[in-house]
């Protein structure tokens, strides 16, 4: 009889560990993995490759006052890893989603609430609690503790410092930190480690510069952008723009940049 161990961590099958609680509308791609005590109801899908560790709870409703019973879907991608206690809440309305993109990794006692979507590559460090309709572009990186207001939108490759709250929108390739966050800089260590360009950093630089330390209106920083050309065709810079131009909640030009404290995006 294979072992547990064997099962879970070392074969390529789909294996269900005999305590888990899996739902008859449950769908386990190839090679998922479900740990002891594990829950998923629903209609959810998972998958190839993921592993989802024990006491995991996913496809309970939304915590919203008055519903009762999952709605929507949800959808966890390939080679995700869900760890022990994340809690995944299905959608509060009947044509809506909660999504999970390929390879997060969600860490202990985190949080993500009803109608949250993640894109790939995102990595979640013990206990962030992400509100509902939250919105998280790929490679973002939230540390232990983090949260963030319902219907916020983090940009790609932008990290949270450990124990802060957001209830703006962040924008990509920024470290905030604080209650609520500030801007403390640019995510230097991970772009670095993603292989960004010395030129598209330094360019980044320049323009967070402008937009939270000299703190100018967008026009002007257009302007800027258009005679400058490191800025001109970087697209980065066209990145950090359009997700300020294109945000609902609004972009908190509040800054953190005295913090002594310095963060490392990375495990």
């Amino acid at each position: 009889m294979t072992s547990f161990e064997e099962a879970f961590f070392h074969a390529n099958t789909t294996y269900v560990h005999p305590t888990a609680l899996v739902g008859p509308h449950v769908v386990l791609e190839d090679g998922v993995k479900v740990g002891p005590y594990a829950i998923i109801t629903g209609n959810v899908t998972v998958g190839s490759g993921t592993r989802i560790y024990p006491h995991a709870t996913i496809g309970f409703p939304a915590e919203s006052v008055g519903t009762r019973i999952p709605h929507g879907t949800i959808r966890i991608g390939k080679d995700c890893e869900i760890r022990e206690f994340v809690t995944v809440h299905a959608s509060k309305y009947p044509d809506g989603e909660t999504r999970i993109g390929d390879n997060a990794y969600i860490m202990n006692y985190c949080h993500v609430s009803h109608d949250v979507i993640l894109e790939h590559n995102v990595v979640m460090i013990n206990n962030v609690q992400l509100g509902g309709h939250t919105y998280v572009e790929h490679h973002a990186f939230l540390m232990a503790n983090s949260a963030t207001h319902q219907f916020a939108r983090i940009g790609q490759y932008a990290s949270l410092a450990p124990f802060s709250g957001i209830r703006q929108d962040i924008p990509p390739f920024c470290i905030f930190n604080g209650v609520p966050a500030g801007f403390s800089g640019l995510n230097s260590v991970g772009l670095r480690r993603a292989g960004f360009t010395s030129t598209s950093l330094q360019a980044l630089k320049r323009v967070t510069t402008l937009f939270y330390q000299q703190k100018l209106g967008l026009e002007a920083i257009q302007e800027i952008i258009a005679t400058d050309p490191l800025l001109t065709h970087d697209t980065c810079i066209q990145a950090f723009m359009t997700f300020i131009q294109q945000s609902q909640r609004g972009v908190s030009r509040k800054s953190a940049i005295n913090s002594t404290t310095s963060f490392e995006a990375g495990i």
